[in-house]
């Protein structure tokens, strides 16, 4: 196998395990050394912050969805096209997901009703700065987080 390029090698798609290799070059003084570490080893030991990258979805209209592809939602109810009904929905994600929704600038409120929701039925936002972070497991939305919602 040492006569392949890296980017000619097969895909392993989602079947990833702990145990898994990825291949580094350790290069803290220069001088480039081949090394081995494990997936479990790399999520274990993430020496810096998390970054969730991507453009996060704008939502300036009442009756929209909150999308599943985007990590974070932003919510700006200045808008005339957010006047009642307000009701965003918010679909069942996939296990493990997070999803993080702030309200940016508010002129309004706003409810987010998740489609399965183990808190309750909606979640209401009434100022700039509120933020909810969900997590989908077991079939429902989670909240592991919140400032200034309200959940019911």
């Amino acid at each position: 196998m040492a006569d392949k390029k890296i980017t000619a090698l097969e895909s392993l798609g989602t079947t990833i395990a702990s145990e898994d290799l990825f291949h580094v070059i350790d290069d803290p003084n220069n001088v480039p050394i081949n090394k081995k570490v494990t997936v479990a080893q790399v999520f274990n030991n993430i020496p810096t912050w998390i970054g969730l990258d991507g453009e996060p979805q704008g939502i300036t209209a009442a009756g929209s969805a909150v999308d599943l592809t985007t990590s974070i939602t932003h919510l700006d109810t200045t808008s005339t096209a957010f006047e009642d009904p307000n009701n965003l929905t918010l679909a069942d994600g996939s296990q493990g997901q997070i999803k993080i929704i702030t309200m940016i600038t508010h002129n309004g409120n706003a409810e987010v009703v998740p489609v399965s929701f183990a808190s309750g039925s909606t979640i209401t936002f009434t100022a700039a700065g509120q933020s909810v972070v969900l997590l989908f497991t077991n079939s429902n939305w989670f909240v592991v987080g919140s400032y200034g919602v309200t959940i019911s």
